[in-house]
């Protein structure tokens, strides 16, 4: 059943919905100083592939998701949203016109995917940022350990030779594949620890899938930066349980979170949807 969203608000808002993902832009973060971190050094593309209900585990969310490669710092985000953040943070800057800017977000809206990580910032540590309808949060901890086990088995991702390994990460066990051409020990999402580049993981549940599919040398002076947006420092299971309860009643969380928004849905024969609850499968178990 489609599902058509309405909304009021006592400040000018940005809203979008995919399915049933309700997302709220922030207006205030695209007006906010960008900090840099380091220099560009090569960027990998992944297609991402994950279940959000587990009950049709073959209805996919897809995404294109990229990892920026500095000198020490690395950054991964959703190529949609960062799309998105930088077209409204030029019309911020040009004070384009409200009905500007509410086509650009029915043009390009947002990703699946919210958060953006950073790992080795502060050096040694990883820093996520996320955000949960109208809630900024950042989760600052340590570089996660993850207990890898090499295999002798081989295979070819993305025009590189890749090695096997194996390794459990916050509930979930991985298949990953690491190219030793590329000696930088990271990968996709949180994953990292491997003599080299991941280009390809999945779960043992095959639940969540990442796949390189294209990998560029930076030919230009290009910065990784962070924006200075405020927010608020939670632990990374405080902010599981926040995506959670909005998961469970996005609705019932905005009204709570955001008085001064209001939000209506309806099905597509107008009937208003009391409450609308989004299937929740964490890629972080525990």
């Amino acid at each position: 059943m489609k599902r058509i969203l309405f909304f009021t608000a006592l400040f000018s808002i940005g809203l979008t919905v995919f399915g049933q993902r309700i997302t709220i832009a922030d207006f205030s973060s695209y007006g906010a100083k960008l900090q840099p971190l380091d220099s560009l050094v090569f960027s990998i593309q992944y297609a991402v592939s994950f279940v959000e209900d587990t009950k049709n585990p073959d209805n996919l969310t897809q995404e294109t998701m990229m990892l920026r490669i500095g000198r020490n710092v690395s950054e991964y985000y959703s190529y949609t949203s960062f799309i998105a953040d930088s077209v409204l943070r030029a019309d911020i800057r040009a004070k384009a016109s409200q009905q500007t800017i509410n086509d650009h977000l029915r043009q390009y809206g947002f990703g699946a995917i919210s958060h953006r990580i950073y790992k080795n910032y502060p050096r040694g540590r990883l820093t996520l940022l996320d955000r949960v309808a109208t809630d900024n949060f950042v989760v600052e901890e340590p570089m996660p350990k993850i207990e890898w086990t090499i295999h002798s088995d081989t295979m070819t991702v993305c025009g590189y030779s890749c090695r096997k390994a194996t390794g459990g990460l916050y509930g979930r066990d991985y298949e990953v594949w690491f190219t030793l051409d590329i000696p930088r020990s990271d990968g996709p999402w949180k994953l990292h620890g491997l003599p080299g580049l991941i280009l390809k993981a999945e779960d043992t549940h095959k639940h969540y899938r990442f796949e390189c599919t294209g990998i560029e040398q930076n030919r230009a002076s290009s910065l990784i930066e962070i924006s200075e947006t405020s927010r608020r420092k939670v632990s990374r299971k405080e902010l599981n349980k926040q995506h959670e309860r909005f998961n469970a009643d996005p609705q019932g969380y905005i009204k709570v979170n955001a008085p001064n928004v209001a939000v209506t849905v309806k099905d597509e024969m107008g009937n208003d949807i009391k409450k609308l609850s989004n299937p929740y499968n964490p890629i972080e178990l525990n």
